[in-house]
């Protein structure tokens, strides 16, 4: 029979096979929703960032998790592990991005619940405390091809703000879809015990040249290799940033590069930023790059992997009503204000006159919460009306937060509001009570 190790590890060595096998039907252990359909809230789905969903394990959390369908295998924050004793073992070992084999150990957890999927078991990948913690959000974990595996069909809207899994044969490409094809290139390296996930190539044109590029929907920024930057003519820019590759390994990033339009199978995005491709697993010849949900951003986007296709549906701004709907939180639906807050501008020059020269001493922003959502921690995605060249003002509210305040420039002066989402899930702050970020487009 072997020892208890050896039995685990062969079971995570056979999950973290599974994107190799073409399956029919939802994975073992998928329970909940229709049986061939789920749906997953996603968390600050407006925002120019990971995709990102509540994951409650063994009735613990919800914990935030990000979404990687690049990861062999779904990984956890240590910290889960702990609070829920959670039995560990070694397994196999994993190549990251610098073609380094890194030793890892597994857990075997369950009851994982995320929207109406209900995963009663599965053994998941261990990462040190704080390993996916990005743009202020403790994020506990992702969800890899374990989870979204071959026999399903991966969608996400960010505007309905929800995430879908639907087996193969429930899924209906949405009218007007555009369909783009893509290649697999399987991983061709010796003496390793687990293979990366395949890559999925599109032919992108950046600029006037032709590039092979993995899609890439567990990333935000996209990538080239920076021997190609010249060659698209690509202006570069010093950046201080990271990224963490699916094995769980951090990724400086020093440098971006931009300045041409990109266009994949009949669509074209400007403004789209090239961090370097530094994945030395794959060979020059074989992937240049990677498009990531940044090049994505103005589509609703399903990925087929048994029709090897990805679909894209322009997205349509959808009612606050219907994207709030998405919580089981019913105060957020009771409230007389939409959001649960009442927002207040306090301009200390209101009525007068700056005198020639001065500077416009900047205004207050201050948000209340509404009665019914007392208690709960709250955060709301404010847009200023007519303004797109300002920023989104994100509200983090602890549970005992009432009110926030917020200093900002005189160009937000005379600047009304619109609420435009809003969900059970706030920042971290360093105040108590709460605190006001403004959040880059």
């Amino acid at each position: 029979m072997g020892s208890r190790r050896r039995r685990h590890a062969a079971i995570v060595a056979l999950a973290l096979g599974l994107s190799s096998a073409c399956t029919s039907g939802p994975p073992p252990g998928f329970v909940g929703g229709t049986g061939e359909q789920w749906s997953i809230p996603l968390v600050g789905s407006l925002e120019h960032s990971l995709l990102l969903v509540p994951v409650t394990i063994d009735s613990k959390g919800p914990y935030l998790f990000a979404i990687d369908p690049d990861a062999n295998i779904t990984a956890v924050d240590e910290q889960i592990v702990k609070e829920g004793k959670f039995r560990t073992f070694q397994g196999p070992h994993l190549l990251d991005e610098t073609d380094t084999q890194q030793i890892r150990f597994y857990a075997e957890l369950s009851g994982i619940e995320m929207g109406s999927l209900i995963i009663e078991r599965r053994n998941v990948m261990i990462v040190k405390r704080h390993t996916y913690d990005r743009q202020g959000r403790r994020i506990m974990g992702i969800l890899g091809r374990d989870v979204l595996a071959d026999s399903l069909v991966f969608g996400f809207d960010r505007d309905q703000a929800l995430v879908h899994l639907l087996t193969v044969k429930a899924f209906k490409p949405p009218v007007g879809a555009i369909r783009i094809p893509f290649q697999l290139v399987g991983g061709r390296i010796p003496n390793i015990q687990v293979q990366p996930v395949p890559r999925r190539l599109v032919t992108a044109t950046i600029g006037t040249e032709s590039f092979a590029m993995h899609v890439d929907l567990g990333e935000y920024l996209s990538t080239l290799r920076e021997s190609l930057w010249d060659k698209a003519r690509l202006a570069a820019a010093a950046v201080r940033s990271g990224s963490i590759d699916e094995v769980g390994m951090p990724h400086k990033i020093e440098k971006v590069a931009s300045g041409q339009p990109v266009a994949v199978g009949g669509i074209t995005m400007d403004k789209v930023l090239f961090a370097p491709y530094e994945d030395k697993r794959w060979s020059e010849t074989d992937v240049a790059g990677t498009l990531a949900l940044d090049f994505f951003r103005d589509y609703n986007v399903w990925l087929h992997w048994d029709d090897k296709a990805i679909y894209l549906v322009k997205r349509t701004p959808v009612p606050l009503a219907t994207r709030i709907a998405r919580w089981d939180t019913g105060a957020l639906e009771k409230c007389p204000n939409p959001g649960c807050v009442s927002v207040k501008l306090i301009d200390p020059m209101a009525g007068k006159e700056l005198a020639p020269g001065a500077v416009h001493p900047g205004v207050v922003v201050s948000v209340t919460r509404d009665e019914p959502a007392g208690g709960m921690e709250l955060e709301v995605t404010l847009e200023a009306n007519g303004r797109p060249e300002l920023p989104p003002l994100v509200v983090n509210m602890s549970p005992n937060g009432e009110r926030v305040m917020e200093h900002l420039r005189g160009q937000w002066a005379g600047v009304t509001f619109t609420v435009v989402d809003a969900s059970p899930f706030p920042r971290e702050c360093r105040s108590a009570t709460g605190c006001i970020d403004q959040i880059a487009r």
